[in-house]
């Protein structure tokens, strides 16, 4: 018996479920993201494109199962994107659907590609509007200088379109 399987969803038509109870913080899955180039990015197929996220700067593919794992605003897994795992929200049954909250995720790829872009921390980062393929952005630096950037998804990872 797996942990996760791949059953109907959102997500080329699939998504992933509970193969066995979980308890509330219990590690559901690792990512296994795949570190890709901007070329290989380039050569994927379209449909694959939407699998790929940008941290830091970087592409990286989400493979199976992980890449089929929905999105909700109820969502029963919590993302550590230092690990690059999921953990239960809350205790999950075996047959339920394992959903993320992508705000979350998107926030995260929006700040470390800040960072990245700065080289420094950044404080008080706040994604003002905006959604997966735009945004705008701001934040300080350690000089306290307030910042405000409008971005853009281009080719898998942001680009800025307006500083």
């Amino acid at each position: 018996m797996s942990d996760i399987t791949i059953g109907k969803g959102k997500l080329d038509g699939k998504g992933l479920y509970a193969g066995r109870n979980f308890k509330k913080g219990e590690l559901v899955k690792r990512w296994n993201l795949q570190l890709i180039s901007q070329s290989e990015f380039d050569n994927l197929q379209k449909n694959e494109r939407k699998f790929v996220h940008s941290f830091y700067g970087k592409l990286y593919l989400f493979p199976e199962p992980s890449r089929y794992t929905n999105h909700s605003t109820n969502p029963t897994v919590y993302s550590d994107f230092t690990k690059q795992c999921d953990y239960a929200a809350r205790d999950i049954n075996k047959g339920e659907p394992i959903v993320v909250n992508a705000k979350l995720e998107v926030k995260y790829e929006l700040e470390t590609f800040v960072q990245s872009h700065e080289k420094s921390n950044v404080t008080d980062f706040i994604w003002t509007k905006g959604g997966y393929r735009n945004a705008v952005v701001q934040y300080k630096l350690n000089s306290n200088s307030q910042k405000i950037l409008t971005l853009k998804r281009i080719e898998g990872n942001w680009s800025i379109v307006k500083m």
